[in-house]
């Protein structure tokens, strides 16, 4: 069941980034993968940089994130708008268009 968390805009996300990043933006380490299609090739963000929104087309299908920071998968292109929680070390069939990653 996908965990959605309303009211997560750009201005909460840069606000908790702020918080937890104070000398700038870190990238993560490891691999955040999906696909664009069912049954395509798999795409890949490796080390993704805290706060920066990753759009990644029309995203469906298994997901996971082996990377050591927890990812919020957003139904818009943009990172705006409700997000749903996708931790560290997971794994479970979405459907997204962008991805923020968050220490």
């Amino acid at each position: 069941m996908r965990h959605t968390i309303l009211a997560l805009g750009a201005a909460a996300l840069a606000a908790a980034l702020a918080l937890t990043a104070p000398s700038g933006a870190r990238a993560a380490t490891g691999t955040f993968s999906y696909f664009t299609r069912q049954g395509a090739v798999t795409h890949g963000i490796t080390d993704p940089v805290d706060g920066r929104c990753y759009a990644v087309g029309h995203a469906q299908g298994v997901t996971g994130n082996e990377t050591d920071r927890n990812a919020y998968l957003f139904d818009t292109p943009d990172c705006q708008g409700a997000a749903a929680y996708f931790p560290s070390g997971f794994y479970r069939v979405e459907t997204f268009q962008s991805v923020l990653f968050l220490r």
